[in-house]
């Protein structure tokens, strides 16, 4: 079964506060009970470094996510990120991020399996709501969530350009301290988003075409 629906790209909600995280210790804790300066894995070589911010959050309602479910090539292990459609998730075969919307049924994702990198297959795609959503941020801009790794940023296509300019944002961090609980866009972000509709009013329309999401995603399942 598929058939093509909209979300707004610019409302991103990211991941849901059940989303589970792996800390420095080994243990596991669902997304809405991190903490910054926890240390958490962002990455497929085992790394772990502590959360710098939420670039945004919000503990209680109901948000729209992408339930996009993954089996490992490697065993039985499976799981299910809950994720907004405009959010960046690495592809396993190319290692760039795109977007979880962009992703179909057999596509395949980076998967932590027994602390190895695998070929994550996605064997189905829904749409559902989950409890509250949050944005973390890391140094490497990257984190693991429920086995799949994937980008702090979402909106814009590019992983790299996305992480350079939140440099910016990093630095203010240090600066000024993080925030746990803000609805709100950073400013960094905000700015991202005003050259966007800039570049729209101007004509620019295929360039927002390959680096904005366009608010379109697939549901699809194996069944």
């Amino acid at each position: 079964m598929q058939y093509t629906c909209s979300t707004t790209a610019n409302t991103a909600a990211c991941f849901s506060g059940s989303s589970i995280i792996t800390l420095a210790d080994g243990t596991t804790k669902p997304l809405s009970h991190i903490r910054i300066g926890d240390k958490v894995l962002v990455n497929q070589q085992n790394i772990y470094e502590p959360i710098l911010s939420f670039i945004h959050a919000k503990s209680d309602g109901l948000f729209s996510f992408l339930a996009i479910q993954i089996q490992s090539t490697k065993s039985n292990l499976s799981s299910t990120i809950f994720v907004s459609p405009n959010h960046l998730v690495f592809e396993f075969d190319s290692g760039k991020a795109l977007f979880a919307g962009k992703f179909h049924v057999g596509d395949r994702v980076q998967f932590i399996d027994n602390n190895e990198i695998v070929p994550g297959e996605i064997v189905n795609i829904e749409s559902t709501k989950q409890e509250g959503y949050y944005a973390p941020l890391t140094s490497s801009g990257t984190i693991v969530v429920n086995g799949v790794v994937a980008s702090n940023y979402a909106t814009v296509s590019n992983h790299e350009l996305a992480h350079q300019v939140m440099g910016i944002y990093r630095w203010w961090i240090d600066l000024f301290g993080g925030s746990l609980l803000n609805e709100e866009i950073p400013w960094m972000l905000q700015i991202m988003l005003y050259v966007e509709q800039i570049i729209r009013w101007c004509g620019g329309q295929t360039i927002i075409k390959n680096y904005i999401y366009d608010g379109k995603f697939e549901i699809s399942s194996l069944a």
